[in-house]
């Protein structure tokens, strides 16, 4: 079965005690390898952590594809990337995906920009003015793990994951971006001390307010999810602490879930 957002908050066994249980998953879409890349920082100091990977070969040859050991590596889980070794894959270019990448500085990550995911844009047939933006739009959610965590990462591990893939059979494209960070509460705390929940964090966010005292700014996520929204009939996610909002063409809607260290935020565009 596809391990997808629309049914990884319903995987009970894929996060729990420490432990990221993908012996079942089938294929995994930006949003789900953003969750699993934040569960495995989250639990990268517990003594007790593991990983199980899928039992189906091709998964394994899929999850190396996309990078996911070199990413478990970084954190130090070699002793369970041992199937991944004995794997040997073809790596042709692709510019339907974007494999997980750390970038550990705004520099990479506005490299990782022109170099994969400008490319992938104008491979889903935007038009010059409409690619630019959707670059610049990935662009703001880069800037936004730089700019609200500096100096104040939780853990060791700072920087942003990327990952973004083009599926030509459903006609879509998402980009995920994934920090370790102090998540929307963190950053709006200072200007809103009265915020009570992690929804409401992230709905503030939303409607362009700014974690950062006596600045006139904060707009770039209301310029995400209206542009995703109105041009694409499009879908903008965030998921923040026990937090997540979906915002589309219904209106937003948040649920409580299992909770995350810093932020997973994605739009995706249809065609």
């Amino acid at each position: 079965m596809d391990t997808t957002f629309d049914t990884i908050y319903k995987c009970e066994k894929v996060f729990c005690n420490h432990t990221i249980n993908l012996s079942e998953c089938g294929w995994l879409d930006p949003w789900t390898m953003g969750l699993i890349c934040l569960k495995a920082v989250e639990y990268s100091a517990e003594k007790d952590r593991s990983i199980v990977l899928p039992k189906d070969i091709r998964m394994i040859s899929y999850l190396k594809r996309m990078h996911l050991p070199t990413f478990l590596k970084e954190l130090a889980y070699d002793q369970f990337l041992d199937p991944f070794d004995k794997k040997d894959i073809s790596e042709k270019e692709n510019f339907n995906i974007h494999e997980i990448v750390h970038c550990n500085f705004r520099d990479e990550f506005d490299g990782r920009l022109s170099s994969k995911i400008r490319p992938m844009f104008i491979g889903f047939n935007l038009k010059s003015d409409e690619e630019r933006l959707a670059t610049g739009l990935v662009a703001e959610l880069g800037n936004n793990v730089f700019d609200h965590n500096a100096g104040f990462w939780p853990t060791d591990f700072s920087g942003a994951i990327i990952i973004a893939q083009h599926n030509p059979i459903k006609k879509q494209i998402e980009v995920a971006v994934a920090d370790a960070g102090v998540g929307f509460m963190g950053s709006l705390r200072a200007s809103r001390p009265d915020l009570k929940t992690h929804t409401d964090a992230i709905l503030l966010g939303l409607s362009g307010t700014s974690g950062r005292i006596g600045e006139n700014r904060g707009n770039g996520l209301k310029t995400i999810q209206d542009w995703t929204i109105n041009k694409f009939n499009g879908i903008v996610r965030i998921h923040s602490g026990d937090g997540l909002v979906v915002v589309d063409k219904n209106g937003q809607k948040t649920s409580d879930v299992f909770p995350i260290l810093g932020t997973l935020a994605s739009f995706m565009l249809k065609y």
